[in-house]
């Protein structure tokens, strides 16, 4: 465990105070809360906001610089707003999901549980994933994280807990290999967000029409165990309401190389992962530096 200073206590504190006032106060004033405070972290403050208009400019350099910043500003409130319905996770329960959360899971769950190996359940930072696994968590679904270790120990496990709490199984994203194969033996759900910057490790895919490094571990697991392929998302339609559609993802590979199904496996991946973002623009995390790093003789 990383070392705890006098600013991951601050930060904790804050973290549990605001948690604390985002779940006293009523769902539509939570949101109208969030929505400011990300107006006002990302527009006003500007933190990130220059990372934000820089990666639009790389995914539409033809858009209009007005397009642009409309775009970043509605994707700071959206945020803004789903950091106050993540903070409200601990009173998350099933009558809340019945009024404002539409599950379509057509018959890639079902299909994939009689299989009897698990579900590699692919989706991004985008919408609201963390609702999404919550809730499939409440409704039944033995559903797993993988997720990266926050720099703050103590926000990460505050984090870590609210998942938890839902019934969530967490491995973290250093030593998740093993923990992984023995969840899907036990035929779990293993959520993986494929869209945040994998390091010189990662393979470069195409991504917005620019080459991006991005995690190979759905492609190893399905390639190593055989586990289906689900992609899911979860839409916010308005306000507190949101869709959450799964879908089979459908591959046709070709008989090359073990290295070469992993990179047609992740391009597929990511490619149905634009597809969706294009639809609905301002709920991607712009935020993360998604083409910091470039391939080698690049």
């Amino acid at each position: 465990m990383n070392k705890i200073s006098f600013g991951h206590r601050l930060e904790y504190i804050g973290a549990l105070a605001a948690g604390s006032l985002f779940r006293i106060i009523p769902l539509k004033f939570a949101l109208i809360t969030g929505s400011f405070l990300g107006w006002l972290v990302f527009m006003v403050l500007g933190i990130r906001k220059k990372v934000m208009l820089d990666n639009l400019l790389q995914a539409f350099p033809a858009m209009d610089i007005g397009q642009r910043k409309n775009i970043a500003r509605r994707c700071a409130r959206h945020f803004g707003m789903m950091t106050a319905e993540f903070a409200r996770m601990p009173i998350l329960d099933n009558r809340y999901l019945e009024k404002y959360v539409e599950f379509d899971s057509g018959d890639a769950v079902s299909d994939a549980q009689s299989m009897g190996k698990g579900g590699l359940v692919i989706s991004g930072h985008f919408g609201n994933w963390e609702l999404m696994g919550g809730g499939s968590s409440l409704l039944g679904y033995p559903v797993t994280y993988i997720v990266a270790s926050q720099s703050n120990p103590l926000v990460d496990k505050l984090l870590d807990d609210y998942r938890r709490n839902l019934g969530i199984e967490i491995l973290k994203l250093k030593t998740a290999a093993k923990g992984a194969l023995k969840s899907l033996k036990q035929n779990r759900f293993i959520a993986i967000l494929i869209d945040q910057d994998a390091g010189k490790e990662g393979e470069f895919v195409d991504f917005f029409g620019k080459p991006a490094s991005t995690h190979r571990g759905a492609a190893i697991f399905h390639l190593r165990t055989g586990a289906p392929l689900i992609f899911a998302s979860c839409i916010r339609i308005k306000g507190p309401y949101y869709r959450v559609k799964y879908e089979k993802v459908e591959l046709k590979l070709s008989e090359g190389s073990y290295e070469q199904q992993i990179r047609e496996i992740t391009q597929r991946l990511t490619k149905i992962l634009e597809d969706k973002i294009k639809m609905h623009l301002e709920q991607w995390f712009w935020m993360h530096k998604r083409w910091k790093r470039k391939p080698k003789g690049d």
